[in-house]
């Protein structure tokens, strides 16, 4: 395994048993294997490495969300699709949110604030999505509203994995919620999320050819154990450098990486970049 992989792999195996403050850099190091030198020339501080553990969390989250809701989806299950999957990272990871929760690290780095709002606005926009297409009957000035009511039951039916112990019927839980909001969508006739509101609050999100040049780079060389994945990495930038593969090229490059965790963001942001430069 890659350090930098490993480092983050172990770290969070301390944080979540003994918490942010009482985990040193000397903790992860052993844990590791490593020395000092080798963590530092990864993270600049134990800070960063918690950012960045957040941050890796939130998109290979918002990516699974994005396949989850893929095209391919018959439209009357794509609600229940993405609470599955919302739930089951609920349950999955739910040491790892409520220490998140406890020690509220987010709020020390201004950065990654704005990266949880861009992660926010992906997540709504994909709620609009499913709406859009699972509620087409429905009057389409209902549709924003029924992004806050998805939004709203599901933050407020996660305190069922993260605030007790209770064991959760996942498929019950997503078949009641979809009941819930299908009642809403069905009889519901009076609208206050205007358009306006909901561009003001979900912001654009900002992909460039350089951003995911980037990431690849970061990424390219955690991939040498898995070679389909590493060469359809290296096509993929040099077709952002220098566009000549075709879409279908493309759309078979993107599956490979999908393939490996962390390169699910950057197929992600792929997509994005290439439906905006209408290249799908």
């Amino acid at each position: 395994m890659v350090k930098k992989q490993l480092i983050m792999e172990k770290a969070l195996e301390l944080f979540v048993e003994n918490g942010f403050e009482s985990t040193s850099v000397q903790q992860i190091t052993e844990r590791c294997g490593i020395s000092k030198g080798a963590f530092y020339l990864h993270f600049k501080s134990k800070d960063e490495l918690i950012y960045c553990l957040i941050d890796q969390f939130m998109s290979d989250f918002i990516a699974k969300v994005e396949q989850s809701v893929s095209e391919a989806t018959p439209s009357e299950e794509l609600l229940y699709n993405l609470l599955h999957l919302i739930f089951n990272e609920f349950q999955e990871q739910a040491n790892i949110a409520k220490l998140f929760m406890k020690e509220q690290v987010v709020s020390f780095n201004k950065e990654l604030l704005e990266k949880m709002k861009m992660y926010q606005s992906m997540f709504n926009k994909m709620i609009l999505s499913v709406v859009q297409r699972q509620f087409v009957q429905t009057n389409k000035k209902m549709h924003l509203d029924l992004v806050m009511v998805i939004n709203g039951l599901t933050k407020s039916y996660s305190e069922l994995f993260f605030l007790g112990d209770c064991s959760v019927d996942i498929e019950n839980l997503c078949n009641s919620i979809v009941e819930k909001v299908t009642i809403i969508a069905e009889h519901a006739k009076i609208h206050t999320i205007t358009p306006d509101y909901f561009a003001s609050t979900n912001d654009e999100v900002q992909v460039t050819r350089e951003m995911i040049i980037e990431l690849i780079d970061e990424v390219i060389i955690e991939t040498e154990d898995h070679k389909l994945v590493q060469e359809s990495l290296v096509l993929l930038r040099e077709n952002l450098i220098e566009p000549n593969l075709s879409d279908v090229i493309i759309q078979g490059l993107l599956k490979n990486i999908r393939t490996h965790d962390q390169c699910k963001w950057i197929a992600f942001l792929y997509q994005i970049e290439i439906e905006k430069n209408g290249e799908r």
